[in-house]
């Protein structure tokens, strides 16, 4: 092997082990800021992790194999009346708005998906 293609080759190594070293000490990205409340009328990931951490509490605690609701990511009028349950369930007033305090036990109840619904849920 020449002098060149062992530069060369040695310096690939080295210029990957550098982006692995930048990767690994680099600041992490900064975590989406979760809204104020999720209602009825919302759409998206908030409103399935929603609707996944009631879901998850009604079959652990409830011993049922299947969700009540729908994890659609769309919170209409089947969603807000399990959600009022569900702060029922929690000693919370059932208005169906997910607030901070609904938000909590949301995160709680979804699980393993906890740390992914911290930046669609009020916490």
């Amino acid at each position: 092997m020449n002098l060149t293609r062992l530069t060369t080759r040695a310096g690939l190594v080295a210029g990957t082990a550098a982006l692995g070293l930048g990767a690994l000490f680099a600041p992490a990205a900064g975590a989406a800021t979760p809204p104020d409340s999720i209602s009825k009328g919302d759409s998206g990931h908030g409103v399935w992790c929603v609707q996944h951490a009631v879901n998850n509490y009604y079959k652990t605690y409830y011993g049922r194999h299947s969700g009540v609701i729908a994890e659609d990511g769309q919170f209409g009028t089947s969603t807000a009346d399990w959600v009022a349950w569900y702060q029922g369930r929690h000693g919370l007033p059932s208005d169906s708005v997910v607030g901070q305090r609904t938000g909590y036990y949301v995160l709680i109840d979804d699980g393993w998906y906890r740390n992914y619904c911290k930046s669609y849920v009020p916490h």
